[in-house]
Parts: C-alpha cells; structure tokens; sequence
C-alpha cells in the first residue's frame, strides 16, 4: 500500500511539474486511450486431466480435481466474479474471483479458497484452459477446455 501512494504522489508530482514546463506534453499513443476489451460471458470448463505435486514426494498424475473426480466441471461468470463447482455431498460451491487480468487473447483470474490460493488461465479465441492451486507444501494443476455457458 505505501508503493502505490508513493507511486501516486510522484505521479502526481510529475503531472504538475509536466504543467508548469514550456514544452508540450507529447500525446499517448492510440492504444492507450482504447477501451480495454470486454469480458467474455460465462464459461462451462471441464476439467479431464490432473497432477499434484507434493512437497518431498515429487509429482503424480491423479483422478480428482481435490474431491471431485475427473472430469470436473466448472462454471466461469466473469460479471458475478465467481467459479462455481459442485462439493462431493453435491452442494454448490462458490469461489470468488479476486482479479481478471487481460494481455491480447489470455486471460489470468486469480482468487483464494480457504486456505489455498488459485490461478486461471483461458484464452478468448482458444477452448484450451489451465487451473493451479496451491498450498504451503501442495500444487495441484488441472488442464482441460472452455466452452460458452448454456
């Protein structure tokens, strides 16, 4: 927190001292001024492949996404910011969406779940997806592909 008010300060001390110089500011370049590109709808994610990765025992393909079994489905909704699955006693299951980053065609969602923080990767023009949870001494990594929600 204190980086980004020092960061703000001297952005705006800049700003200022931008103002009170003879030479003219030169223009942002076209890209920046864009809107940034909307968010997709919702996506229907399964899940058919799975490894975790312990601390001390190496790495090991397995048949669960946690405690649900392969495939596992997952619903992506951008605007309600959250992933929603379906718990092993079949109750839902909400994680929250913390940040959306956009680069081009990627897309990162970032969120914590408990004890565990977790990280998403789609694309916007490709079905193929990646999901990473992790713990103090745990990786799980999950591969699989995004289609539009119903």
């Amino acid at each position: 927190m204190r980086f980004v008010f020092g960061a703000a300060l001297a952005l705006a001390a800049g700003g200022a001292l931008a103002q009170t110089s003879a030479a003219p500011a030169p223009a942002a370049p076209a890209s920046v001024a864009s809107e940034p590109p909307a968010l997709p709808q919702p996506l229907d994610c399964t899940f058919e492949k799975a490894f975790v990765c312990e601390a001390g025992k190496g790495c090991a393909s397995v048949n669960a996404l946690g405690e649900l079994p392969l495939p596992s489905r997952m619903l992506v909704h951008f605007g309600k910011q959250i992933l929603a699955s379906t718990s092993k006693a079949g109750l839902p299951h909400i994680s929250s969406i913390a940040s959306v980053a956009s680069a081009g065609d990627a897309l990162v969602l970032q969120g914590v779940d408990g004890h565990t923080g977790w990280v998403m990767q789609a694309s916007r023009s490709n079905p193929g997806v990646t999901f990473t949870v992790v713990d103090h001494d745990t990786v799980l990594t999950a591969f699989g592909a995004c289609k539009p929600a119903p």
